[in-house]
């Protein structure tokens, strides 16, 4: 996981998960709990679902909170083939088409380390951090990473689950 002591932004927590230890209901946003219900659905003997089953009609509930990223080969740097449209309401900002690398937002970097180790661990990952404050100050964002894989069992996608929460609403 990425080193949290020097975080781009406040109020970051993150872990690996065990698909064989986690279920839907260990997650508290709807949106989580049916892509991760999705997920677990397509895993194919314990390893990590294929990026053909990814089907928008199959997770209706969480599609304006999904980015779908392709990692470059070494896990370096992710291209946003969709760009969340409720991240994108809220940043003002469309990533569809572009490089993490190419991103304004400084915290890329951040979330390039988290897609990176998803992608080498093979697990999905969960992380919350709040929201920079050229964004908001009051927006916590909840993000579920969810490698996929290609026939020859390369992660190649990321689906990311990213859902805004009211920071006021947890105290």
């Amino acid at each position: 996981m990425p080193d949290a002591a020097q975080p781009e932004f406040d109020g970051i927590i993150q872990i690996s998960i065990d698909p064989e230890k986690i279920t839907e209901a260990d997650f508290a946003l709807p949106e989580h709990q049916c892509m991760y219900r999705f997920w677990l659905n397509n895993r194919t003997g314990g390893g990590l679902p294929p990026t053909t089953a990814v089907d928008p009609l199959a997770f209706p509930e969480a599609v304006g909170h999904i980015h779908v990223v392709q990692p470059n080969a070494d896990y370096s740097d992710f291209k946003y083939r969709v760009f969340a449209t409720a991240v994108s309401e809220i940043g003002g900002l469309d990533m569809t088409g572009r490089w993490f690398s190419e991103s304004p937002v400084e915290s890329w970097r951040f979330y390039r380390r988290q897609l990176t180790a998803a992608a080498k661990l093979q697990a999905p990952v969960y992380s919350e951090n709040d929201a920079d404050y050229q964004t908001s100050v009051l927006i916590k964002w909840c993000r579920l990473l969810l490698p996929m894989v290609d026939a020859e069992g390369t992660v190649d996608r990321i689906l990311v689950a990213i859902v805004p929460v009211d920071r006021r609403q947890e105290a």
